[in-house]
């Protein structure tokens, strides 16, 4: 029995509280003061509770008696903590009784690892206590990748600062068998233990695939260890960081009569030069070492790299140069180059140039005669000379107008495509439940028809749509076209940007754009 008055007994059976009302009445307020002063007493509902304040009768379970060391173990059976359900009064004069009762309620829920040696001046009541920690898993080393060095395409920086292009290590070049990565798997996890004793089992570190390409480059397993080694001799490539060797032809001598003209799918390195009239095509990069350069060869291109050109080029008006990325060179002398970006050391002499930027050394390099067309930027040191050589600096910048109408005129013909190609989705379902097996003769060959198309469709949607991120992204990125010269502009050089042209009368520099829709010359 915890409480008997005139209105109620209320007392303890198992471990539920019960009330049995003799009469109503009694103030609630009056019962909440009451359970205060026993912090055992917990009342699970007060809905409950006032019903059976309000309803004469018996049997009315109203809560849980709660132990005088009530053991709370969290879920995952990591943590036990104890709550001392006594008044202050109470503890005060019992605490030196409670750490036995606590060792012993926590021996008799189970906990028998990880638990805390608590003192008399650790514990309070009516708080919840830390009285058990287990041990935590580890989980495993995660697998560690390392690949060899990415070969980076830039000229080497002088003490000066300046960028001598020169000199680069342009094509990096591997043997069968060269090491080109390796991954150190991952390790097992040192697995922990719950209080209750039981082992909780570790993660194992995260793995990762290496990348690389499996036509030209096999992983074998060395010492614990998966290791990339090339397949054959070649060009070291990372195409979306995919590590791969590429085809590469050396050319121990010069382009010429003993070669004739080369084309080739794959790197290129001539460690000599390309005679008068010869030509280099590859797919991949290509650098000529030369210390001369080359004089009057016929063409030197890439379809998908980038190249270089160690002594530059003297072209006669003949020599062309092109690559799908950078060109890299000493100078050009009457040629003709195009690529994305075109990197000159020295001097631009009489030469067409297309790029979506012409960057000349800006502490010496010199742009004379010919045309010079940039998408976004030129620089140089010196432009045109002092004989007003005509020299024309094109800046032609992104015309966004023009790219939106493009962008609103493919978005046209997608949905156009994408409707077509609902319409034969449907038409194809009907055979496609069971019925294609038995088309023949002329309904067999509507039938793959119809396929083609579909997929045909399929495919230029996903083409357009590319293009469509690709107008997108210009338009996002457009940088306001630029012409630099830093040391002199001389008269007889045209600056044009955009629509914009003047031709200089006086020596000037500086960064020549369109500001307010004015040229600053």
């Amino acid at each position: 029995m915890l409480v008997q008055n005139d209105f109620f007994d209320l007392y303890v059976k198992e471990e539920d509280v019960v009330i049995d009302l003799k009469k109503t009445g009694y103030p609630l307020k009056s019962f909440d003061m009451m359970t205060n002063q026993n912090p055992r007493i917990k009342i699970a509902s007060f809905p409950a509770l006032r019903k059976a304040l309000t309803e004469i009768g018996n049997g009315h379970k109203v809560g849980y008696y709660l132990p005088l060391i009530e053991v709370i173990v969290q879920p995952d059976h990591m943590k036990a903590e104890v709550v001392i359900n006594m008044t202050i009064s109470e503890f005060q004069s019992e605490k030196h009784r409670l750490l036995p009762l606590i060792g012993k309620s926590l021996q008799d829920c189970g906990v028998v690892f990880g638990v805390i040696d608590l003192a008399v001046d650790d514990l309070y009541p009516g708080i919840a206590i830390e009285a058990a920690v287990g041990r935590e898993p580890e989980k495993g080393e995660d697998a560690k990748i390392t690949y060899i060095e990415k070969p980076e395409k830039k000229p080497v920086i002088r003490e000066d600062g300046l960028a001598d292009y020169y000199e680069m290590n342009f094509v990096t070049h591997v043997e069968e068998g060269d090491w080109l990565g390796d991954k150190i798997p991952p390790t097992d996890g040192k697995p922990g233990k719950d209080i209750f004793g039981n082992i909780v089992a570790a993660m194992r570190g995260s793995d990762v695939n290496l990348r690389y390409d499996r036509k030209s480059v096999v992983e074998v397993e060395e010492q614990k260890k998966f290791v990339l080694r090339a397949l054959f001799g070649g060009a070291l490539e990372f195409v979306d960081d995919i590590v791969s060797v590429g085809k590469h032809l050396i050319i121990n001598g010069d382009v010429g009569p003993e070669t004739g003209s080369i084309t080739f799918d794959g790197a290129i390195t001539v460690y000599g030069t390309v005679m008068s009239g010869y030509s280099v095509n590859a797919t991949g990069d290509i650098s000529i070492e030369g210390n001369e350069g080359i004089t009057n060869a016929k063409e030197i291109c890439s379809s998908e790299g980038d190249i270089y050109i160690k002594g530059g080029v003297f072209g006669g008006d003949n020599s062309l140069i092109e690559a799908s990325g950078d060109i890299y060179i000493k100078h050009a002398n009457n040629c003709r180059l195009f690529a994305k970006n075109i990197y000159v050391g020295s001097y631009i002499l009489g030469s067409e140039v297309v790029g979506d930027t012409v960057m000349v050394d800006k502490e010496r390099g010199r742009i004379i005669g010919g045309r010079i067309e940039a998408l976004f930027r030129i620089e140089c040191a010196f432009a045109g000379n002092v004989h007003e050589r005509t020299t024309h600096l094109y800046a032609k910048g992104i015309d966004k107008d023009l790219i939106y109408l493009e962008i609103q005129q493919m978005v046209l013909e997608l949905k156009e495509i994408q409707k077509n190609t609902l319409h034969l989705e449907t038409q194809l379902s009907l055979f496609d439940n069971g019925l294609s097996n038995q088309l023949h003769g002329e309904q067999a060959d509507a039938y793959d028809k119809l396929h083609k198309t579909l997929q045909a469709g399929r495919d230029k949607m996903f083409e357009l749509d590319r293009e469509i991120q690709v107008g997108l992204y210009k338009i996002k990125t457009a940088k306001p076209p630029q012409i630099e010269v830093s040391k002199e502009a001389y008269p007889g050089v045209i600056i044009q940007i955009g629509s914009k042209t003047s031709l200089l009368n006086n020596t000037t520099k500086g960064v020549f754009e369109v500001v307010d829709k004015i040229l600053n010359v």
